[in-house]
Order: structure tokens, then C-alpha cells, then sequence
């Protein structure tokens, strides 16, 4: 693909009008000089973009082989480069790795030879060293989110990834936050450093709108007022601990907020059911822990709700990242008790005035689980026209967003058809295999975190 047509469809596929200013800064050192790259540059800004199409630039489709190696420090980052380049370039071949995802698919996907490989630094090594794959003549290397490696303590992982392929013509590393000391193996060539952190126009903060919210009692009463308060649009409440999310989240599931939860400690299936319930609307609040900061493939997040003050200054910067995502404006709301002071780096929040008038915090969608995916050759054409030949009740234009995931599908319905539908279609074949619709719902067991059809 030519830049020109990767830029093209980039612009369609993500609904943007141009590049922002650290992008084209990337795009023009990758195309005019031949050397690796540092990009620093503040959370929400763009910077997976700003990766894929460089590396999609690498790619000789003619040459059956991976030539691009991703790496990023958590299965969600994972996600969301896989999700953006799969949109950019739908026929590039991409295989995910990553910890909790099933090994054996990822292994009979690498031996087809991808021509991009997107992984978590363990789950790569663990397939290096057991001759799954081989990096050693990559032409491309991304070391996303890079600060957050090192933060999260893949230093050893990465050097004998580095030791690996040697001969990787070139390098892109990208992070949130100046790294002071760059590991010497990282060994970047003729590196030019873009340094977008102080840059207005990408800095988050000049997008927002900070609010204070003072708790003269218990602060889940203060939240859930706060919650009636705003409109329906996205949004995300963040807790400092596990316990204090699951307690948010129980508190406004058992006063009918349309919430969900999103937790590390969860099975895989339930984050990813989490998120897309989120997305697709059937949620219109997601409570996290700050695992959500970051990575998430989260769209049109209006909202940022501080339940408890962050721990750090970076902390907060992340999470304010997302909202007000690229050119987007967004709201940012810090609960506090009446008599606990703001941090320092918290200026220009104004006393909230909380509306009289209640938003609705329930929705009229709802979401259909089906027991089939990627691997069984389902997609999102095949389900559409499943639903509306089979279902009498619902038309093509009433079925909202499809995620497919590698083993299910979640499909948004209009919730006051959602039983009819799944009586309807649960007779007939999808693809020519019977399989099992049900409503998903959010979590609502914790003791033995389980999948909940």
C-alpha cells in the first residue's frame, strides 16, 4: 500500500479529517530519513496510528513472511494496535499474543507466517524460545508505550527480545513519559527523538473541564448523584483498589446504573465482555481500576469520574487521557470528603453545581452473546444476515456494533427485542453450525470470577 492510500483509509476507517501534528512529525522522519524514532507524546494523542502506518510502509506484501513485530505491555494495548491496523488495513495478516489468550490458536497462527505480530513481551518471548516464531530478519520494530514496559517490570523480557533480531533495520518507540536512562538494549541507529509532551495542541488538559465534588457523607451517595447529575454519554468512574471498584460497582448496579466492571483480577472474557458492552451501549458506566488508563480500545468517552484522588500526578494524566481523545473535549469530575485537600497538580477545578433535572442512567440496548468467532470463520456479515433472515422482529439497520472475538461473538440488539430475537433465530444454523444465543449480562459474582451467559 502506498502512503496516500494508507492515509486515505486510515481517515475513513477512524472517522478523522487529517493527521494531528506528532503524526505527520512521525510520517515525515520515517519517509525522509533513515533512521529509528522516539515519539513522546501525552496519553489519547494518536500514537498508535502514528506507529501502524509506518509499519504497514515496512511491509513487502509479496514476501511470505512476519516483517513487523509490535510490542506493547498489556493485552489491551495489544488489542487496540490490532483493532486500528485491522481497520487501516483490513487484508494485512495480524496475529495477537498475549497472556490469558489460548496458546495453541496464537501458535497454529504464527506458523501461517503474519506478516505483523502484535504481542505482550512474555507471551512473544515464551514463543521465540519455543520456535514459534523467528524475528531475527524483522524489518520493523515498535516498543509501544515503552515507559509502561519498563514500569511494569519487563526490562529482562525485552533484552532477550532484543537479542533476537539484531538485524532489524528499524525501530519506533513510543511513551507517555520522558524515559530518563534508556536501556542500552534497546540500541537504537541514528535515533531522532520527537518530543511532543509540551505541545498545546495535544496536550489533554486544554480539552478539559475539571469539577470538584465535595462528599458531606458517604461518597457512593455522592457519586451516584453525581452520575443522575451528568448526561448519558460515556463515562468512566476510577477507583485507586480492586475493593473500592467492585463496591462502586455493586452500589450503582443495585440502584439500576446500566454499569459494568472492569478489573484485572477478572477472566479475560469478562474484561473483554466489559469493554464491549461499553461500546456498543448496553453500559453507560464503566468503573475500573487504573488498569483502564491505558490501552483500552474505547471509544467517545465524554466522562472521567475520579472516585478516589490518584495516587501520582501521572496517574491522574492517564486517566484524564481518556477523554478528550484527539480533538475531543470531555469532563472531569474529583470526589472527594469535605475536608481532604486537592493535590497540587490539580488547578483550574471549579465547584461542581450539581442539575436538578436526572439523566436516565439506564439504556435501550442490550447485548446478544453468541458461541462462535474469528476461529470458527464467523463475521460480521454472516451474523447480520442471520439475524434479520431469521428474525422476524428486528432489521439489518436495527442491529447495532459486532465484536468478534476469537471463540464468541456480542452483538448489540434493541433491548425490548432481545428475548425475541434469540426464540427466533436459536433454531436455525449460523454458517452452517448450530450454536448458543444468550443475553449477556453484566458480572455479578466475584468470589470465583466466571463467565456470565
Amino acid at each position: 500500500m502506498t502512503l496516500h492510500k494508507i492515509i486515505e483509509q486510515a481517515k475513513q476507517a477512524l472517522g478523522i479529517t487529517s493527521l494531528n501534528v506528532m503524526q505527520k512529525e512521525v510520517l515525515e522522519q520515517w519517509c525522509n530519513h533513515n533512521r529509528d524514532l522516539i515519539v513522546y507524546s501525552p496519553t489519547g494523542t494518536g500514537k498508535t496510528l502514528a506507529t501502524v502506518v509506518p509499519a504497514l510502509l515496512s511491509i513487502d506484501c509479496d514476501k511470505l513472511a512476519t516483517q513487523v513485530v509490535i510490542i506493547a505491555p498489556s493485552r489491551e494495548l495489544v488489542l487496540q494496535t490490532h483493532s486500528v491496523m485491522k481497520k487501516v488495513s483490513p487484508l494485512t495478516s495480524v496475529t495477537c499474543c498475549y497472556g490469558g489468550h489460548n496458546s495453541s490458536d496464537e501458535q497454529l497462527s504464527l506458523a501461517s507466517h503474519p506478516l505483523v505480530v502484535v504481542s505482550t513481551p512474555g507471551r512473544l518471548l515464551d514463543h521465540i524460545n519455543k520456535g514459534h516464531i523467528d524475528i531475527s530478519f524483522i524489518k520493523c520494530l515498535v516498543l509501544d508505550e515503552f515507559d509502561k514496559s519498563l514500569e511494569l517490570g519487563f526490562s529482562d523480557e525485552m533484552y532477550d527480545i532484543m537479542n533476537h533480531c539484531p538485524a532489524t533495520t528499524r525501530k519506533i518507540l513510543t511513551s507517555a513519559t520522558m524515559i530518563e536512562l534508556m536501556p542500552k538494549y534497546v540500541k537504537l541507529n541514528n535515533c531522532k527523538t520527537i518530543n511532543m509532551l509540551t505541545e498545546k495542541e495535544l496536550m489533554v488538559e486544554n480539552r478539559l473541564t475539571m469539577w470538584h465534588i465535595k462528599s458531606y457523607g458517604n461518597q457512593l451517595d455522592a457519586l451516584l448523584k453525581l452520575l443522575y447529575s451528568i448526561d448519558d454519554r460515556r463515562t468512566i468512574v476510577f477507583a485507586n483498589t480492586r475493593e473500592s471498584a467492585q463496591q462502586a460497582y455493586e452500589f450503582l448496579i443495585k440502584k439500576n446504573i446500566s454499569a459494568v466492571l472492569y478489573l484485572g483480577t477478572l477472566e479475560q472474557i469478562e474484561r473483554e465482555k466489559a469493554v464491549a458492552m461499553f461500546n456498543n451501549g448496553t453500559a453507560l458506566v464503566l468503573v475500573a481500576t487504573d488498569l483502564a488508563a491505558r490501552g483500552l480500545d474505547i471509544t467517545d468517552v465524554k466522562h472521567i469520574v475520579h472516585y478516589q484522588l490518584p495516587l501520582t500526578q501521572e496517574i491522574f494524566t492517564h486517566r484524564n487521557g481518556r477523554t478528550a481523545r484527539v480533538n475531543a473535549t470531555g469532563e472531569v469530575y474529583i470526589i472527594t470528603s469535605e475536608h481532604e485537600p486537592l493535590p497540587h497538580y490539580i488547578i483550574e477545578c471549579e465547584e461542581c453545581a450539581f442539575d436538578k433535572r436526572q439523566h436516565s442512567k439506564t439504556t435501550n440496548i442490550a447485548t446478544i452473546y453468541i458461541n462462535a468467532g474469528k476461529k470458527e470463520k464467523v463475521s460480521r456479515g454472516d451474523i447480520v444476515g442471520f439475524l434479520a433472515r431469521n428474525a422476524s422482529s428486528i432489521n439489518a439497520n436495527e442491529i447495532g456494533r459486532i465484536d468478534i472475538f476469537d471463540h464468541y461473538a456480542l452483538v448489540a440488539v434493541p433491548a425490548s427485542k432481545i428475548h425475541e430475537i434469540i426464540n427466533n433465530v436459536s433454531p436455525f444454523k449460523l454458517k452452517k453450525q448450530k450454536v448458543k444465543l444468550s443475553v449477556a449480562r453484566p458480572l455479578l459474582r466475584f468470589a470465583k470470577p466466571t463467565a456470565t451467559w
